[in-house]
């Protein structure tokens, strides 16, 4: 297995800044090894990839950025997701024939854990490796259970099995025929194709947002132990801020939110406003008292947890 490793990611001009904090703290947790980052260019303004080449280059990372094929999903809903959400199921043609396997990542994620851990991870003849989707209901559209379903956020991608039996063409011409019918077309779509072709990851790699309630309410049904979900809480590898409320609205109470704030700071969007920013939604996150609360108290765990964790080393 090679050492370096390559984290594909694909975004618009909005996303930037989010993927930009991904990609530094992907080199913060996994220092001393090399990373490329191979980035499918959904139309970021010339600007924007000089800003974020060089913040890659300051933290001794590699940038590759490729142009998609604008054709190829043109017309396929995109919902709130934009084009750049169907892009990763192209990646065989876009990342270059002498890379075997890519780690793809959503730009809307915060990565803590070493990502060499990943990399280096056999696929025992599995074309990608993902963690199941947390919430029951995503699966419903294609009638899977929970179990046979993953979250396509973070994907170890085996790219020479894809090349070979041309997955992502199968993959398209699945969301082509099926749009109709599916909320998360490519999501669904990928989990159509690859049904049983897929690697369960624990969901520390892949900490989806509802997995407050699912372990709470939910975890029945799922092929995860209560307390692994637990342990994810806690400890997570790869935070992926699913949903609407993301860490860079002020509307938003997730406990890892200061985390990727920290990081953003570190960006040239340091000083990026709040996409949500306005009087109305600053009354409305201060009066919420009980989201205040529910924040307040999974802070406090995580923070004992890591003072725990640092007194045990």
């Amino acid at each position: 297995m090679t050492r370096r490793i390559h984290v594909a990611a694909c975004c618009d001009e909005n996303y930037v800044p989010y993927v930009a904090v991904m990609m530094i703290s992907a080199l913060s947790s996994t220092a001393g090894t090399p990373i490329t980052f191979h980035l499918i260019n959904c139309s970021i303004s010339p600007e924007s990839i000089r800003k974020l080449q060089d913040l890659i280059d300051r933290h001794n990372g590699q940038l590759e950025v490729y142009q998609p094929d604008d054709e190829l999903y043109r017309g396929l809903p995109t919902l709130r997701y934009g084009e750049a959400v169907y892009q990763r199921i192209n990646l065989p043609e876009y990342i270059p024939a002498d890379i075997g396997r890519v780690l793809y990542i959503d730009a809307d994620t915060l990565v803590l854990g070493n990502l060499d851990e990943l990399w280096q991870l056999d696929l025992k003849e599995h074309l990608v490796a993902a963690v199941e989707n947390l919430s029951p209901r995503a699966c419903k559209d294609i009638g899977f259970p929970r179990t046979e379903y993953f979250n396509s956020g973070v994907l170890l991608i085996d790219l020479e099995g894809w090349r070979r039996e041309s997955i992502h063409l199968q993959v398209t011409d699945y969301a082509r025929e099926n749009a109709h019918r599916l909320q998360y077309v490519d999501q669904c779509s990928l989990n159509a194709v690859l049904r049983g072709r897929w690697l369960r990851l624990m969901p520390d790699w892949n900490q989806q947002s509802d997995i407050y309630k699912v372990v709470k309410k939910y975890h029945e049904g799922s092929s995860y132990t209560q307390q692994g979900m637990e342990d994810a809480i806690l400890d997570p590898k790869i935070v992926h801020f699913t949903g609407k409320k993301k860490p860079w609205k002020v509307y938003c109470f997730h406990p890892f939110k200061a985390q990727h704030r920290a990081f953003l700071k570190t960006t040239p969007w340091a000083d990026f406003p709040p996409p949500d920013a306005a009087f109305k939604v600053y009354l409305k996150y201060f009066l919420a008292l009980r989201q205040r609360w529910k924040s307040y108290k999974r802070q406090s765990a995580l923070k004992k947890f890591q003072r725990s964790r640092t007194h045990h080393d």
